[in-house]
């Protein structure tokens, strides 16, 4: 096994190498005879601590390594600090890439969007609505993506006045995704195109029979598909297995803008926007955005400069329905990953779980401050609901999982009569808790509708669709980390049976990936500054992770439910920390005693009542065997 290792600066007159804290360098002849041990060695503050497999989480740390002369390299060409370059090398970035990296630019980044198959079917048969003054509809999912999607589209075609109507199905009266009923009506209601976002490429019944009553379908999609695609106008997907289209990680809302973008230049070419304002359709990304980060997409490539400058335009608070959801909210501080996955997305996705499905998109496209009003009071309120219904349902899933987990399974399967709207939630709060592929039914009437949620390494929307295949399965789709389906409950055991095979070579080991050692010293405004110069962060582009050895807890505390806050003491310096959602875990347990060697986590930094500091966001710990 690899020895991995660091070491502080070292005084000036000292014969070993020295180095910037956290920097790793040629093995130094003093640390060879460690070499024999076969374990992690980390080296600083000239102590030794043995990294052992199993921390309180049952987790591996591993420090992640970096070439030296890379390093060297991104420093003296972009004047780094160090720890940067380190984190920038140990995740693939080097000197071609690293401009694209710290300066994610839509310009240089944004592929052709004709090279998408079917684009120019798409784009031709919007054209040609909107020259004949057809009336659009926008078919959306109930979830973020959905939403953004839905609202992205509206907005483009408000802004070159064009009219377009949004429809969101109900997730418990209609299910996911394109219905026969839903169309019909649209068609009676006088609707000649649909555009169907961030669902559609397996609903093959529903738009062959849209295309029997006259409605055509386009179909805006980001779900993994399969040979046969269903009979629209154009499928226009990047994970089409006929596709050869690089940016297979877009997010719907993606998709969706690389077809406004499209779309755009076409009716530029021919003239459109000879007598009328061309749309700037850079004040658009911050849905973009809104839907990349809540979809828990790869937050690299072409999504990272999306995200990035997306953040940017929503810093400017155009769209009416993000600020006054912000401000109801109470949230003061310039927009983050973290508040759109954490604060903002959950509400938008209230509506679609236990309410009005359509009110995130409502809320996403309206230009009304006093609709918007409203309908924020209202998200906020389901919001509030659904993690009622969340805490009771998750006790009992918890007590499911437990069983299956001591079982030595490769996954987790659990059931029972909860709110379909939250089943998603419960997945992924299961599968961070164990470390599995983690599928949560809701059973009503003999019929089970899942959710399920993965790690990396095990691709679940490929495991539903071969499923799907074998007809254990009623519907379902989806990608890599996330899908969803719905089944006859006779039928649950033998998809159990199914996924154990699946899943048998599965690798379920859990492994933190730390990139340097700090002291508890380091951890201040200037080194979170520096961070975020690495960002946005998401999966694909992780908020670093460090060790602090040696350090003391201090003063810890419940808060809030199941929180814990406390101070990291080290050299006469305290530091301000919290474990989430830690109170009745080991974790917990350990930070209450105190009984704690060495700590795993990220630097954060906390805005309360209008003050801001510096905060270690605790996830894992080395206790005092």
């Amino acid at each position: 096994m690899a020895i991995e290792y660091a070491y502080e600066m070292q005084h000036s007159s000292s014969k070993v190498k020295t180095v910037d804290l956290g920097c790793f360098g040629p093995i130094p002849a003093s640390l060879n005879k460690f070499k024999s041990s076969g374990k992690v060695v980390l080296f600083t503050k000239n102590m030794l601590l043995e990294i052992e497999k199993c921390s309180i989480t049952n987790a591996l740390w591993k420090l992640q390594e970096a070439d030296q002369r890379e390093i060297l390299t991104l420093i003296q060409r972009f004047e780094l600090p160090e720890v940067l370059a380190r984190i920038l090398v140990t995740r693939g970035v080097n000197i071609e890439n690293a401009s694209d990296f710290l300066y994610p630019l839509i310009r240089s980044l944004l592929p052709d969007p004709f090279h998408l198959l079917d684009m120019d079917k798409a784009v031709s048969r919007i054209i040609r609505a909107i020259k004949n003054n057809e009336n659009i509809a926008i078919f959306g999912d109930y979830d973020v993506d959905g939403a953004t999607s839905s609202a992205l589209i509206n907005r483009y075609l408000r802004a070159i006045d064009i009219h377009s109507i949004i429809y969101i199905p109900d997730r418990v009266d209609e299910g996911y995704g394109l219905n026969t009923d839903a169309l019909l009506q649209l068609k009676k209601n006088g609707i000649d195109l649909c555009i169907s976002v961030d669902c559609g490429t397996l609903a093959y019944q529903p738009i062959e029979d849209a295309k029997v009553f006259g409605l055509d379908i386009i179909v805006v999609d980001h779900h993994l598909g399969t040979e046969k695609l269903p009979s629209a106008v154009a499928v226009v997907n990047p994970n089409r297995l006929d596709e050869s289209f690089p940016h297979n990680s877009l997010a719907a809302v993606g998709v969706s803008f690389l077809l406004i973008v499209a779309l755009n230049k076409s009716l530029r070419e021919q003239g459109f926007f000879t007598n009328k304002k061309e749309p700037d359709l850079f004040d658009l990304l911050d849905l973009v955005a809104l839907g990349t980060v809540c979809d828990v997409m790869q937050i690299t490539g072409l999504n990272r400069a999306f995200v990035s400058q997306g953040l940017k335009v929503m810093s400017a608070r155009k769209n009416v329905g993000l600020r006054v959801l912000f401000d109801a909210l109470g949230i003061l501080e310039k927009p983050s990953v973290s508040r759109l996955g954490f604060s903002i997305g959950p509400c938008i996705n209230a509506g679609g779980r236990i309410g009005e499905a359509s009110l995130g998109a409502r809320l996403l496209s309206t230009d009304d401050d006093e609709e918007a009003h409203s309908i924020a009071l209202k998200l906020i309120d389901l919001n509030n609901a659904r993690k009622v219904l969340e805490n009771e349902a998750l006790l009992e899933a918890t007590a499911q999982a437990e069983k299956f987990a001591q079982l030595g399974v490769n996954f987790i399967m659990v059931s029972g009569n909860w709110h379909q709207g939250i089943i998603g939630i419960i997945a992924s709060r299961l599968k961070e808790q164990f470390h599995l592929p983690t599928i949560v039914m809701s059973l009503n009437n003999g019929i089970g509708k899942a959710s399920c949620r993965s790690i990396l390494g095990v691709d679940i929307g490929a495991a539903v669709l071969s499923a799907k295949f074998t007809n254990l399965i009623i519907e379902g789709g989806g990608h890599s980390m996330a899908a969803g389906f719905s089944i006859k409950e006779d039928k649950i055991n033998d998809l159990h049976d199914f996924f154990t095979e699946r899943f048998s070579n599965s690798i379920n080991e859990k492994t933190l990936k730390a990139d340097s050692i700090v002291t508890a010293k380091a951890i201040n405004l200037s080194l979170w500054n520096q961070l975020q110069r690495l960002g946005p962060f998401g999966v694909g582009n992780p908020e670093p992770r460090f060790i602090i050895q040696g350090a003391k807890i201090r003063k810890p505390e419940v808060i809030g439910v199941d929180h814990i806050k406390c101070f990291i003491a080290d050299d006469n310096v305290m530091v301000r920390a919290i474990a989430f959602r830690s109170a009745n875990t080991h974790l917990g347990s350990a930070i209450m005693q105190g009984n704690v060697k060495a700590i795993l986590g990220k630097i954060s930094m906390n805005y309360w009542n209008g003050n801001e500091f510096v905060q270690f966001l605790i996830e894992d710990v080395l206790t005092i065997s």
